[in-house]
């Protein structure tokens, strides 16, 4: 027993070596490529532009959280003008549904912890499955994030609760606005027929690794939310944020290792993905750039990079998406130039803190290969 468990150990670390070198290789590979291809250069610009113009609106509109447009501005973006219409009107579509639900359940949830992490992990259980076979699944997923970003973010006073519920679905809209308008008018339409999905009529046969897949996203958001609090790390909401986004990792055939094997890619190159960004940011910061032009145009060269190494083909999209999200929401702080760069690593060391605390559990809720094989047997 103790010989397998320290060979699985073992094989855990030789696997994560080889991922973190994998995952630095085609980070660098696809540095070296910036500005070779027409069509990621192209997909680049988009996105530049995009966030640069949710951004500006932001600040004109005064919005609170001008980092949560900016992000939207970025993240409904796809490769044709149809599909980030689509993707846009499902966040928005998605960020409405949550911030209602998030609004109705701030009356009590605030005050009754257990019913607080019980709808938690419901919630992002039913988002996690919803993403893996709907074919709206981005749109649960959504409900999922904004119910979760209005609770966690009032929890100390829900009176605020309904001002913050509108004021995240007027942040995504401006953004989601913004994304639509940019790729309509720099890229081609061409309405692809939108991607096929399971349904649900077969979770507790052919689906049922999805519903395992909800399960343990569940009880990994809830043990996380007791740690970030036990620890006192700052920004519990980006806490919320970063656990639907990351254990919406699709699923295999088998359900089991594979799953586990890409949960952890997935938290990989979110980590690094972030750790870059926020260097990245952290730097730019450092320069107290007080001219609003240059402060966009940085904002622009970083999202144009990591929208590069997103659409890339060396198979660390998710980093370059990473590296983009962090870079935004680290730079981005309020309505001008930030004028200190401790905001921005308090917000840096609570969203890496938070993947930390994700990666460990992530890995220990998922199955080892023996385990596996028992859940198989009839």
């Amino acid at each position: 027993m103790k010989t397998s468990f320290a060979r699985n150990v073992i094989e855990d670390f030789a696997e994560g070596g080889r991922m973190v070198e994998q995952t630095l290789a085609g980070f660098w590979r696809e540095l070296k490529e910036l500005g070779t291809n027409p069509v990621q250069t192209r997909q680049g610009i988009v996105a530049a532009v995009s966030v640069t113009l949710s951004t500006t609106l932001a600040l004109a509109l005064q919005l609170d959280a001008p980092w949560w447009v900016a992000i939207s501005g970025f993240m409904s973006l796809m490769s044709t003008g149809a599909a980030s219409l689509r993707r846009g009107l499902l966040r928005l579509t998605g960020t409405i549904a949550g911030a209602v639900l998030g609004f109705i359940m701030a009356r009590w949830l605030p005050y009754d912890h257990l019913a607080l992490c019980l709808f938690l992990a419901l919630t992002t259980a039913f988002g996690v499955i919803a993403m893996q076979v709907s074919p709206h699944g981005l749109a649960w997923l959504f409900m999922s994030i904004t119910s979760s970003l209005v609770l966690l973010s009032n929890l100390n006073d829900p009176t605020q609760a309904f001002q913050l519920a509108v004021y995240r679905v007027i942040d995504v809209a401006v953004g989601v606005g913004s994304a639509i308008v940019v790729a309509n008018v720099l890229q081609d339409w061409h309405a692809d027929p939108p991607p096929t999905a399971p349904g649900w009529r077969h979770l507790l046969g052919a689906q049922w690794p999805a519903v395992l897949h909800g399960v343990r996203s569940a009880i990994a958001v809830v043990a996380v939310l007791e740690i970030w609090v036990m620890i006192d790390l700052p920004d519990v909401t980006e806490m919320a944020v970063t656990i639907a986004v990351v254990m919406a990792a699709p699923l295999i055939a088998d359900g089991g290792v594979g799953t586990r094997h890409q949960v952890a890619q997935k938290s990989l190159h979110r980590f690094i993905g972030c750790l870059f960004g926020g260097v990245v940011a952290l730097a730019c910061l450092a320069l107290q750039v007080e001219s609003f032009i240059w402060w966009l145009a940085m904002i622009a060269a970083v999202v144009w990079v990591g929208m590069h190494i997103q659409v890339g083909r060396h198979g660390v999209g998710y980093v370059g998406t990473q590296f983009a999200f962090v870079f935004v929401i680290t730079m981005i702080q309020g309505l001008s130039p930030p004028a200190s760069i401790m905001p921005g690593i308090d917000r840096f060391v609570g969203i890496t803190g938070g993947l930390g605390i994700l990666m460990l559990v992530s890995l220990l809720l998922w199955p080892s290969a023996e385990e596996l094989k028992e859940e198989l047997k009839p």
